[in-house]
This record gives C-alpha cells, sequence and structure tokens, in this order.
C-alpha cells in the first residue's frame, strides 16, 4: 500500500494513493519510498484540503479499485515534477490520458 504516481499520455502527474502498485514497481521500493517520504515532508498539500495540483486517485483499502479524488485546475506536468518524484512516476506510463477515468486492478492487470 503506497503513495505512488504515474504519467499520462499528456504529460499529467497522477498520485495514486492507499492501494496496490503495478508489480513491476516492486523492484524500486526503495524509490518509490524515497518519493512518497519526500512528497509528505515537502508537499503536504498533496495530501490535504489545499487546491490540488495532481490528478489524484485513492483506493479505500478494501478492494483495489481506485476513484478519483482530485481534478486539478492547474495540473502539475511531469516536466514541472520535483525529480525524486518524477523519476517514480516515469516508471508508471499510462497509455491515454485520465480524464474522468477510473484505475481499476484485476486478476488480468491494470485497466
Amino acid at each position: 500500500m503506497w503513495d505512488w504516481w504515474a504519467v499520462d499520455a499528456q504529460g499529467f502527474l497522477v498520485q495514486f494513493s492507499g492501494g496496490p502498485a503495478p508489480e513491476h514497481l516492486l523492484v524500486h521500493v526503495d524509490r518509490v519510498d524515497a518519493a512518497a517520504a519526500w512528497a509528505e515532508e515537502n508537499r503536504p498539500s498533496w495530501f490535504n484540503d489545499a487546491l490540488p495540483s495532481l490528478h489524484a486517485f485513492n483506493c479505500n483499502g478494501e478492494l483495489p479499485v481506485y476513484t478519483r479524488s482530485s481534478v486539478p485546475k492547474s495540473p502539475l506536468r511531469l516536466s514541472d515534477a520535483p525529480g525524486a518524484i518524477a523519476d517514480v512516476a516515469a516508471l508508471v506510463e499510462l497509455h491515454k490520458a485520465v480524464g474522468d477515468t477510473w484505475t481499476v486492478y484485476s486478476d488480468e492487470g491494470w485497466v
């Protein structure tokens, strides 16, 4: 259960919290943990009620289903993200823009 990031097809940073990450991130667990720790310390507005700069999704922990929790008016692009976050987000490239979708993990993989 991590806070982790991805970049969508339009280059926007997307944050996922409270649920499973893609399996291939397991080999980068130290980088993911370091990025999450950096964000909690340096970007507290990403984790509270301030105006969001991230497309953000949360998992309630009961099912591995992510639901949208914020839609930024001025979303953060990967090129503008801090290095600790950009490094991890680049490991997970979403194949289409986030738009109004939900992201769901099933036995078949990420949908």
